[in-house]
């Protein structure tokens, strides 16, 4: 076998297996995701310092801005004020202690002077009390004390101490009454210092008293740390943090790019890429929960029958086409003006969808498809609109008209007036989204966008006629449009049928009738079996003079043929025709509808014949018709109709009550031997096509006036004299 016909034979079989519903689906979830990607990466804006703003720049998100926080609540700590105590026992304290200095040295003086009075012995016994002195006192805060004060007061006379004592005291008290803090000890020091009358004390006193003062006066308004570090804690908590809400403009168009701005951009992610994983698993919750809804309508039309793999393979291809213009239209959008996005063919997958596969799934697709414009159209993550609902209204309201129009397209002529009723549907969403815009109507801009709409409705058209006999001719499709095409009286069959078998054309034609009324009542496909009725006898052309509704003469020439012969003759014409049909590449459905019309009935005429000439011997089954029995509804009642129009036709006097009763009756045979039980028709269905079919009937054979024959005559001598 050659690579070609490898090729097509792969292809026959995947026309004909089974393609699973989830198979489809998750071809449909990728390729929205694929869409929709651009929707959940991160945004960014090309500016640099001092640059002017083009447009306006919005944070797409709410975030705190972490640095400006921290850098308010430092400054907010630094202004806190330092926290001070005040101790009011200092002063008290401080002279105590200037008290048990001076008790050390009243204690030394007193050992001194008992001791022996030789120059040589108080030498040495002065430098013993100034070490004793030294070793008492290191504990204390007189430790500061120069060895100069400290053999001052020793070697002083006991009225120079006394005074010491009571100026230091005094001095202690008065300076330590107020504030001290560690910035202002000196100051308060040399106050105290300069308290001291000179002229009450020697000059050596004076420096031993300077000593003592600096000594002995401390602060007393000091540092309280744990005070000042929880004044300035409630001071940082009392900072509100500095949040960037969505939506608010960072900077205006024509605006410089300043550091501050450039900070805030970064702390939105407008400057760098920041990957995020939430994004894409929103993405993939909104794609997984469109791909459920598409496939419960893919799965309500396999229950009913109407999703075989071509039906899926179909459906995926037209969406994906659907898909790819919503995303040329986005991307034209962005690189051009957005007006543009109005123009996209967006109601050609919904209007090739009820051409080709059913109105339902293709409103069930308009609604993913806005769903899904509305998101290619926003301006993703990054952006505070990031669903366009503007679009998302214009797409579905495009579509939803598509899908209604589409049944009104049944022929191509036609398809003019659907695409101005799709303009003026388009037209009117964009002028009610340019009402209920606030903001004032720039003509030019509503004039581009209304002629973007109508441009939309007119190329949606033209491209669903365009691709609608690609379609029909990869996928094996029947749309309306090719029926109707099909039935036209001028098709070389027709042509055929009428030329070389004229009965059988008129039979036909009386079957179409019936079949398209009995379909129709039952919501099957009436104009498949109205072009399927055409071609049903197609088969008779080979031999039309052997079937009675082709003998004009009134002769016929089984009555020169055997039983068996006659039976080969009629039982062909099914499978002659089936031939003939597949020869000329007709539909599959007219093929089948042809070749089962009889189903495995039993030729009556020439089977009672054959018993009358040769008794038993004669097998039933020899006369029956081989089959395939009817499997779609159109089929039943395709082969219904033809019995009832024959035998009606050859009723002499047909009244309403003998058309039921032959209905009837003839469905009763049909249903007994077992002829109906390949397809799926109820009782109730059976019912409604019986009743369509007795009303088409009397409408048909219904009763004439006969006007007495004076009258008769007296009209004919009216019509000669107007003749002459």
């Amino acid at each position: 076998m050659s690579n070609a016909g490898r090729r097509r034979a792969v292809w026959k079989k995947l026309k004909t297996d089974r393609f699973s519903v989830w198979t489809v689906s998750l071809i449909i979830a990728l390729i929205l995701y694929a869409a929709l990607i651009n929707t959940a990466l991160p945004g960014t804006v090309n500016v640099k310092l001092h640059d002017i703003a083009k447009h306006d720049i919005q944070s797409p998100i709410e975030i705190v801005d972490k640095e400006s926080t921290e850098a308010l609540r430092k400054q907010a700590m630094a202004n806190t004020p330092t926290s001070y105590v005040y101790n009011r026992d200092a002063a008290l304290i401080q002279v105590e202690k200037a008290d048990d200095f001076f008790d050390v040295i009243d204690e030394l003086r007193t050992a001194r002077a008992d001791a022996d009075s030789s120059k040589a012995k108080k030498t040495a016994d002065f430098s013993q009390q100034l070490k004793t002195a030294k070793d008492r006192l290191k504990d204390s805060t007189a430790r500061t004390l120069s060895d100069d004060t400290l053999k001052t007061l020793l070697s002083a006379s006991d009225h120079d101490v006394a005074l010491a004592r009571d100026l230091t005291s005094s001095a202690i008290y008065e300076a330590m009454s107020d504030k001290v803090k560690w910035a202002d000890l000196e100051s308060a020091q040399n106050k105290a210092i300069r308290s001291i009358p000179a002229s009450v004390v020697s000059d050596g006193l004076q420096a031993a008293l300077e000593d003592l003062l600096r000594a002995f006066i401390v602060p007393n308004y000091v540092f309280d740390a744990q005070a000042t570090k929880r004044s300035k804690e409630d001071a940082a908590r009392s900072v509100d943090p500095v949040v960037i809400r969505q939506g608010e403009v960072i900077v205006k168009k024509g605006e410089l790019i300043t550091r501050d701005v450039l900070h805030k951009l970064e702390v939105v992610g407008l400057t760098h890429n920041h990957f995020k994983v939430l994004p894409f698993f929103g993405l993939l919750i909104l794609v997984a929960f469109l791909t459920a809804f598409l496939a419960m309508e893919l799965n309500r039309a396999e229950r009913g029958g109407r999703a075989p793999s071509k039906f899926l393979y179909l459906y995926a291809s037209i969406f994906t086409v659907a898909a790819v213009l919503l995303k040329l239209g986005s991307l034209v959008k962005v690189g051009l003006i957005p007006e543009v996005g109005f123009a996209m063919p967006v109601a050609s997958g919904p209007l090739l969808m009820t051409l080709l596969l059913n109105q339902r799934i293709a409103i069930a697709t308009s609604v993913v498809l806005s769903v899904a414009g509305g998101f290619m159209y926003g301006d993703g993550v990054a952006s505070s609109d990031v669903f366009d609902y503007a679009m998302a209204l214009y797409i579905l309201a495009s579509g939803l008209a598509g899908a209604s129009m589409g049944r009104a397209a049944d022929a191509r002529p036609k398809f003019l007036t659907v695409g101005a009723i799709l303009a003026a549907t388009d037209g009117f969403v964009v002028l009610l989204l340019l009402l209920l815009k606030n903001g004032a109507i720039h003509p030019l801009d509503a004039g581009i966008q209304l002629g973007c709409a109508v441009l939309s409705a007119f190329l949606s058209t033209v491209l669903a006629v365009g691709l609608m006999p690609f379609f029909e001719a990869v996928f094996g499709i029947l749309s309306p449009m090719k029926l109707i095409e099909l039935s036209n009286p001028n098709h070389p069959l027709l042509r055929k049928i009428l030329l070389e078998a004229p009965g059988t054309y008129h039979h036909s034609l009386m079957v179409a009738n019936l079949a398209e009324r009995a379909c129709e009542a039952i919501g099957a496909n009436g104009l498949l079996a109205r072009v399927a009725a055409y071609y049903h006898d197609i088969g008779k052309t080979k031999r039309p003079q052997y079937f009675i509704e082709n003998q004009m003469h009134g002769v016929n020439p089984h009555d020169k043929l055997s039983p068996q012969l006659s039976k080969k003759v009629i039982i062909a014409h099914p499978y002659d025709g089936a031939d003939m049909l597949r020869a000329h590449k007709m539909p599959k459905e007219i093929v089948e509808i042809a070749e089962s019309h009889h189903g495995t009935t039993l030729l009556k005429y020439f089977y009672q014949k054959a018993k009358e000439m040769q008794g038993d011997v004669v097998q039933e089954t020899d006369f029956r018709y081989p089959g395939p029995k009817v499997k779609s509804k159109e089929a039943a009642v395709v082969e219904l109709a033809d019995s009832v129009e024959a035998a009606v036709r050859a009723m002499k006097h047909p009244t309403p009550e003998k058309i039921e009763q032959t209905v009837q009756a003839i469905f009763n045979d049909r249903l007994q031997d077992g002829q109906f039980d390949e397809c799926d028709l109820t009782m109730r269905e059976w019912h409604e096509i019986k009743r369509a079919i007795c009303e088409t009937l009397n409408g048909v054979f219904h009763s004439r006036i006969e006007y007495p024959e004076e009258l008769g005559r007296e009209k004919n001598k009216k019509r000669e004299a107007r003749l002459n």
